[in-house]
């Protein structure tokens, strides 16, 4: 019986899981872009507004924001123009040292 009821909870578990992931990426939408190395600090990267089809209030209105895996957040979006630039000047070789491509 004990058994029966832990399978159960960890069903429910799972289907709980899925459901978080699911609604969580529903309103998400994730844009990528390729730059050149030795970009300068501040250049212009893109138009996230023009590129998700978005007016510009509702950029800080979904509270739009750009996500890092690292610590060091390398993008700086300006929801009042919707540019998003190099927070930095941007050197693949110092960013991922140890391999061809940078991601």
């Amino acid at each position: 019986l004990a058994c029966g009821r832990r399978s159960g909870d960890s069903k429910r578990q799972v289907i709980l899981f899925i459901l978080c992931v699911c609604v969580c990426q529903s309103g998400a939408e994730t844009l990528r872009y390729s730059l050149p190395e030795e970009m300068e600090r501040d250049s212009f990267v893109a138009n996230i507004a023009k590129d998700l089809g978005v007016p510009l209030s509702q950029l800080a209105a979904r509270k739009a924001r750009v996500v890092s895996e690292g610590n060091e957040q390398l993008f700086r979006l300006h929801q009042n123009t919707g540019v998003l630039t190099a927070k930095e000047s941007l050197d693949r070789e110092e960013i991922c040292p140890q391999s061809d491509t940078c991601t």
